[in-house]
């Protein structure tokens, strides 16, 4: 079995896979690169609010950006500070993040969406000398921030009669002029932190460096077997400049990433504050979109509210985030949008996104994405990387088509969690475990399985087993309680498997509703709860949680 059939991609005998070098080296910071990219194309448009039509050049984003940074360094903002943005997509959400970058200093995005609890851990954790936020995230941050005793600078991206408006950062500056971004020498340094949760249940602050993040976008679309004839048919249904749709907020990683990939390559963004199933058929009338980056949940929705009116030939590309989409909404999105490439990829946000893919510009890769038994494949692997999968108990290297953990070296890996120990992440040889089980075939087309972590997503979101087992551990009624995830469409639904306390009278749907009313709505016990007499363990002491997860599937418990 011949597996060395790309002139890129080659596998060892003792299968390690390993990609040629990423082409482009990076030789600027995120900030230099973007100040340079938004000079350049001044006149072009960057952004386009989907609600007024309101737009913006990339020429009005950078002065307001380089506003911002000089009152943000008039107030004593240094590149040794953390910023940290929470707000829901609007024209001015990019600003600060560039701002940021420009000044040197480090961005630590937080979600509006986040419980109070939530905000408490992550601000207390990078502690920043100032947030932006929008009008409906300030009370909850104010709070939060007497809680930690936190004396940060709170700006509203709107009206406040109590807090500093956003529109003072916006004020012509005497020095916008000459302004010229912070220098950068190491490019190794801490550029962004993203939160991503662990098994323990508290979020970790991810951080990634000007080399790995800017690396990464320069390199993910570049093909060495562009396929002219496909380029050639889209190139009359495309918007011009194209345009990327896309609801996700700046906490998320794919947010920034579309950020700085618009400003490197010049494509317009569309910027929507909430997603709407319904409304979304109206963009593609009003806007022509070229590509959509969607949820799972999102494009079930888009489908459940289909409508046959609308030319959707505009699309050229459905990307699948977040989350693995089944095979059967593939077919459907295949269905609905017969002119369009629609593709699930997997990331990891430790080594900056994307870390196998089907490239929509590559010849071989538009080949194979197309065929049938590669439907649930979601793609190869990316260049600048190493992959092996090993047995989860041995640490075998495994070939093609058995099941085991993905680990990875990239250039482009995280410098590791802040202020937490990222020891255990990586193996004894340096390589990053990645927690997911997966397999690739004899294509070298990967596939992924399932996640070994206790921690699973929902809608995109990492729910944390531990965190819903102690709200239901306050229950008086409750015993032992273990949270497990079952698939779904839209992911994964938390299960709640409790063990009662003798002669407590309670009931599911009771127990149900108690942790519902404590946590997100995003956390809620989707699956329900059921009761159980006891939960098996391991000789030390450990729940098998994926015995009680195949006994709840297999219909045995």
């Amino acid at each position: 079995m011949n597996l060395n059939k790309y002139e890129d991609i080659t596998i060892s005998n003792d299968y390690i896979i390993t990609t040629a070098d990423a082409p482009i080296e990076p030789t600027q910071s995120l900030g230099a690169a973007m100040f340079t990219n938004l000079r350049l194309n001044q006149e072009s448009i960057a952004q386009i609010d989907a609600k007024t039509g309101q737009q913006d050049t990339f020429g009005q984003l950078l002065q307001r950006s380089i506003r911002t940074v000089l009152h943000m360094r008039d107030k004593g903002i240094t590149r040794d500070h953390i910023i940290t943005l929470c707000a829901k997509n609007n024209l001015n959400v990019g600003v600060p993040y560039i701002a940021t970058q420009f000044l040197g200093a480090k961005m630590a995005s937080i979600d509006p969406s986040f419980s109070p609890q939530e905000m408490n851990h992550l601000l207390n954790t990078v502690r920043p000398k100032i947030i932006f936020a929008t009008s409906e995230s300030v009370r909850a941050i104010g709070e939060v921030l007497k809680e930690i005793s936190l004396d940060a600078e709170l700006v509203v991206l709107g009206k406040s009669t109590k807090h500093t408006e956003f529109s003072e950062f916006l004020k012509p500056h005497a020095d916008e002029d000459k302004f010229e971004p912070v220098e950068i020498h190491d490019l190794k340094e801490t550029a962004l932190i993203y939160f991503s949760s662990g098994t323990t249940g508290l979020p970790k602050g991810i951080c990634l460096n000007h080399y790995g993040f800017l690396g990464h976008s320069l390199n993910s679309k570049v093909s060495k077997n562009v396929d002219e004839e496909w380029f050639a048919s889209v190139l009359p249904r495309m918007s011009f400049p194209p345009t990327i749709l896309l609801y996700t907020s700046q906490y998320w990683i794919s947010a920034g990433a579309m950020l700085l990939s618009s400003i490197l390559e010049g494509y317009c963004r569309l910027i929507c504050e909430d997603f709407d199933g319904k409304e979304i058929w109206n963009l593609f009338q009003r806007f022509k979109p070229s590509v959509l980056l969607l949820t799972p949940v999102q494009a079930i929705e888009m489908l459940v509210n289909k409508r046959i009116d609308v030319d959707v030939s505009c699309i050229i590309s459905i990307i699948i985030i977040g989350s693995a989409i089944s095979k059967e909404y593939v077919l459907k999105l295949r269905s609905t949008f017969p002119q369009t490439d629609i593709y699930s990829g997997y990331g990891q946000t430790e080594v900056c996104g994307p870390v196998v893919m089907f490239k929509p510009m590559d010849k071989h890769h538009r080949e194979l994405s197309k065929r049938s038994d590669k439907i649930e494949s979601v793609g190869l692997p990316m260049p600048g990387t190493s992959y092996k999968v090993v047995d989860t108990e041995t640490g075998e290297h495994l070939g093609p088509n058995q099941r085991g953990e993905l680990l990875l070296k990239s250039k482009f890996t995280m410098n590791g969690y802040y202020k937490v120990d990222s020891s255990d992440t990586f193996d004894k040889d340096g390589w990053l475990k990645t927690g997911d089980i997966v397999y690739y075939d004899t294509d070298l087309c990967f596939y992924i399985v399932d996640r070994i972590k206790e921690a699973f997503k929902y809608q995109g979101w990492f729910i944390a087993p531990t965190v819903l087992e102690n709200v239901l551990l306050e229950h008086p009624a409750v015993k032992l309680a273990v949270v497990i995830g079952i698939p779904h469409n839209d992911g994964h639904h938390p299960m709640g498997l409790v063990v009662l306390n003798d002669d407590s009278e309670v009931s599911e749907n009771e127990l149900e509703k108690f942790v519902e009313d404590r946590v997100p709505e995003r956390q809620r016990l989707r699956a329900g709860v059921r009761f159980i007499k006891l939960v098996p363990v391991t000789v030390t002491g450990k729940v098998k949680r994926s015995q009680l997860k195949q006994m709840v599937l297999g219909g045995k418990l």
